[in-house]
């Protein structure tokens, strides 16, 4: 079991990070890059903690500002670094974004 960082995208993009590629900041540090944020991803919309290989099949349900819902295997789910662009896990419709996304 590890614990990894899903980062999910206004424009429904998303990606599994592991927290060892953040590097701890002190006070006054500039930040981190976390995502490559395009025209395309849009703003990080959330970044929730999932435990990976916890339960065969976990779901995530991302949801939407318009009231769309959708439940997305955990596994299906690509991991990439943290500077990397994510892959697409809902397709939304004209005006919409991701708003949240929980378990």
């Amino acid at each position: 079991m590890a614990a990894m960082a899903l980062v999910i995208t206004e424009n429904g993009y998303g990606k599994l990070v592991s927290p060892d590629e953040f590097r701890e900041q002190k006070r006054g540090g500039g930040g981190v890059t976390g995502y490559k944020v395009t025209e395309d991803s849009g703003p990080v919309a959330c970044v929730i903690r999932v435990e990976t290989g916890k339960m065969p099949r976990e779901r995530v349900l991302i949801y939407t500002a318009a009231g769309r819902a959708i439940l997305t295997p955990v596994d299906d789910i690509s991991e990439r670094s943290r500077s990397a662009g994510g892959v697409k896990l809902i397709d939304l419709q004209e005006g919409d974004r991701v708003v949240g996304a929980a378990f």
